[in-house]
């Protein structure tokens, strides 16, 4: 018979698994960190908003985003494994996802200065990769799990920002905003759903 010594003997012992935030890929750590973009639903959307926000905004910031958006992920995470503890910051991660998501769909109204654009990027990259980075301290093989999460960004952000590369015809330019605006809705969904089901 199953009882609750057996659930939270179960539970204590996945918790104590090697990167027990990683979802197993069998490519080792780099690949496992890799995939955790692609399994992190707001790291992806902030992403992806960001990539939005630098199309929208010209080649001339576009340009450098692909090298400061994964290096300032990489220094957050560093930070992040010396803080020694996961950092529980869900329910801030997915307020500021909704907020970059109303950001990307207004971007042509507010017209953004280039300051902020660069502040604002560099500045949630090191947040949410000291989140990731915090979620893997402690673990073996958490520096290169967070390498390869900083390479999947870089190529991630790369490949998008050379399909979205501006000038954009006009049904193109209406589709980033109405992508931003998804993803503000999808931010909205997960801070409803966090505030019921806090991490």
């Amino acid at each position: 018979m199953s009882g609750p010594g057996t659930a939270a003997a179960l539970w204590s012992a996945l918790g104590s698994l090697p990167l027990a935030h990683l979802v197993p890929t069998g490519l080792g750590p780099w690949g496992d960190g890799m995939a955790r973009l692609m399994l992190q639903p707001l790291d992806l959307l902030l992403l992806v908003a960001l990539v939005l926000l630098a199309v929208q905004n010209g080649r001339s910031w576009s340009d450098r985003l692909a090298l400061v958006l994964p290096l300032s992920w990489l220094v957050g995470g560093l930070g992040g494994l010396l803080v020694g503890r996961e950092l529980h910051l869900a329910l801030l991660c997915a307020a500021l996802v909704t907020a970059v998501g109303v950001l990307a769909a207004l971007e042509p109204a507010l017209r953004l200065g280039k300051r902020f654009l660069r502040g604002g990027t560099a500045a949630l990259s090191l947040l949410f990769g000291l989140v990731a980075g915090s979620s893997l301290a402690g673990h073996g093989g958490a520096l290169q799990a967070l390498l390869g999460e900083a390479v999947a960004i870089a190529v991630v952000t790369a490949l998008l920002l050379m399909a979205l590369d501006p000038p954009h015809p006009r049904w193109l330019a209406l589709g980033l905003r109405l992508i931003g605006s998804w993803i503000a809705a999808s931010g909205l969904l997960m801070l409803g759903w966090l505030s019921r089901q806090p991490l």
